[in-house]
């Protein structure tokens, strides 16, 4: 090899700057759940699901998975408040789904990607955001979800006690 070529290529290799950048492409986020597991969870701490509906070929999609779902500031929140399913549909690559997906998909009629359904693990009362602008709506979205999905059960808890 060209001693050039490789002098090249080895000062590249411990570049700081690709270093940063490679460690950069993919920080840490949120640890999703597969479906069984996040109902369970949700069941067994009291937490609210948060149903990451998403797609592969979807560019919004991608968006918010890496802006919002991969950012530091968010993932604690996240997961402190609610325990995170990621539904990922693939009738697009395979043709169809997994039963399972296909039965959560139509169960929570989510139609369109991404969407965020926000649902205890009994299905007392759901709250929805399709589409994705930014972080920060994303996050208003999820704390008047929080606080709909109270009042919802609230009124169930009335109802029932009458």
């Amino acid at each position: 090899m060209n001693k050039r070529l490789f002098a090249i290529l080895v000062s590249l290799a411990f570049s700081p700057a690709l270093a940063d950048s490679c460690l950069a492409a993919d920080p840490p986020g949120v640890r999703f759940r597969t479906i069984d597991a996040g109902f369970a969870e949700a069941r067994a701490t009291g937490r609210p699901l948060l149903l990451f509906f998403t797609a592969d070929w979807c560019p919004p999609c991608q968006h918010l998975e890496y802006e919002f779902f991969h950012s530091t500031h968010f993932v604690k929140g996240i997961e402190a408040d609610f325990v995170p399913v990621k539904v990922v549909d693939r009738t697009h690559e395979s043709g169809r789904n997994s039963a399972e997906v296909q039965t959560l998909l139509e169960s929570t009629k989510v139609y369109g990607f991404p969407t965020l359904v926000v649902v205890h693990a009994d299905g007392i009362a759901a709250v929805r955001n399709v589409g994705y602008s930014s972080p920060s709506d994303t996050v208003s979205f999820l704390r008047e979800a929080a606080s709909r999905l109270k009042a919802a059960e609230t009124k169930k808890r009335l109802a029932d006690s009458r």
